[in-house]
């Protein structure tokens, strides 16, 4: 994406100048003679840099500062003045001017210099906001640990994100629905423009509303100033609208304009705005469920079902827990600044075996609790809450490695060798109570070197 550069000056001989010195096939200038004007191409569109003039017919420099500030506070703007005081810079930068210039330029670099420097200051701030919220992110990752279903998956994400199309996330709450939708931003074009993520369905419908379009000054009681929206905040970015199914059909309309004419407009307004975003919407609903009963726009559901992604519950990626353990382990203990504990192989049958209602979110909760409570650098079963508690083995596997290999492995092994103690070294009896066909439980049992007379 452009940078986008607003230059507003009564003075033509200096609009062209500026406009001149500053540009460049990556940047997106506008030329505005009054702030009026100004403000009118502003609430079109966001910009990173409005460079003014202070002093101005009607609308001050200073005024048409103070009222970008208002309506986006992460707007830089730059100041020029042919009459500058040392009172009015430091007015402006109490205003939240990024630069004071003073006219006439002795040198256009020193404009040049200014405006390199803010945009970088810009770029600096967005990778920071963004190592931040990849830093708050970071226990979520165990979503992207898995097998070939899961690699499956990441490889269509690779293909649809550089494709701008809309995406629809489904799956069962605490599969990481939102984690799959910052990997399909990362991956895209408009990566290092804003993620922006909403909760369809845990806020009142005009709160919603409001947050979502914006609203105008006096559009409602408290509304005291205008309010950029979501859609606006993410300009060039990528919206993330979780649980969809939840949404108020009035707002359903709303967004069903978005989606098929790409505007919008603020509560209270009589503008149309334009959207440039990408919109990814995820549900733990049967939304199809919904449409036949009257609950879900049938229209809306296939403008959001371009893409659909299904996210699997944990319950049916049983093989996957062993590495995701060790991962959530390693990283927790990490945060927690101790050892990275063991894990005692009775807790890794009853992890493994647990239905997981509330799939990935749950085991890292769980774990979160159990490298909190260990001791000994071992977790045991009454480290796990009362409900996953069993009985503790003397053994233990050591789940410090990040082979994934090499884990499952190691618990398939510790689920033979358990099988086989429950049946009292009966090969077929293992087999049955396992689901594991007869010949396949042998080459397991061959595979690991397995000896029945070991097992007591």
């Amino acid at each position: 994406m452009k940078d986008r550069i607003l230059i507003v000056d009564d003075e033509e001989s200096s609009r062209v100048l500026c406009h001149t010195t500053l540009a460049s096939p990556e940047r997106e200038i506008v030329l505005c003679p009054d702030a009026e004007a100004a403000l009118e191409q502003f609430r079109k569109m966001p910009f990173d840099l409005v460079l003014t003039d202070m002093i101005m017919p009607g609308i001050s420099g200073l005024e048409l500062l103070e009222r970008i500030k208002a309506e986006r506070s992460d707007t830089s703007v730059l100041l020029m003045s042919g009459k500058g005081t040392i009172s009015a810079a430091v007015q402006a930068m109490k205003l939240g001017a990024e630069e004071f210039i003073e006219k006439p330029l002795p040198d256009p670099e020193v404009l040049s210099r200014a405006v390199n420097r803010v945009l970088r200051a810009r770029k600096l701030e967005r990778e920071n906001q963004e190592l931040r919220r990849e830093l708050a992110a970071l226990k979520e990752r165990p979503v992207l640990i898995g097998g070939e279903a899961l690699s499956q998956l990441l490889r269509t994400v690779e293909k649809i994100a550089p494709l701008d199309t809309t995406v629809l996330i489904t799956g069962e709450t605490g599969t990481g629905k939102e984690l799959i939708a910052r990997r399909v931003h990362t991956l895209s074009p408009r990566a290092h423009r804003p993620f922006v993520a909403m909760n369809c369905g845990s806020l009142p419908e005009g709160l919603l509303e409001s947050l979502l379009f914006g609203h105008e000054k006096g559009a409602f009681t408290g509304a005291i100033k205008r309010s950029s929206g979501y859609f606006e905040v993410a300009e060039g970015g990528t919206v993330f609208l979780d649980e969809i199914g939840d949404m108020p059909p009035t707002l359903q309309v709303k967004l069903l304009r978005v989606l098929q004419e790409k505007t919008y407009r603020r509560v209270g307004g009589d503008n149309d705005l334009a959207v440039d975003c990408r919109i990814i919407a995820a549900t733990h609903r049967d939304l199809p469920q919904m449409v036949d009963r009257g609950d879900f726009r049938e229209d809306l559901f296939y403008r959001l079902n371009v893409i659909n992604l299904q996210l699997p519950p944990l319950r049916e990626r049983r093989s996957d827990i062993p590495a995701l353990i060790a991962h959530i382990i390693k990283v927790t203990s990490a945060q927690q600044r101790r050892t990275c504990p063991k894990l005692d192989p009775t807790v890794l049958q009853c992890l493994t075996n647990y239905a997981w209602p509330g799939n990935i979110r749950e085991l890292q909760n769980v774990l979160e609790r159990a490298v909190a409570l260990c001791s000994d650098d071992l977790i045991n079963p009454m480290d796990l809450p009362e409900s996953l508690q069993c009985k503790s083995s003397p053994q233990f596997a050591d789940f410090t490695q990040n082979n994934f290999g090499e884990a499952k492995d190691d618990f398939e092994r510790s689920f033979i060798l358990n099988a086989l103690k429950e049946a009292n070294n009966s090969v077929s009896q293992a087999a049955q109570a396992t689901g594991i066909p007869r010949q396949n439980f042998y080459l397991k049992i061959k595979k690991y070197g397995i000896k029945i007379q070991e097992i007591n």
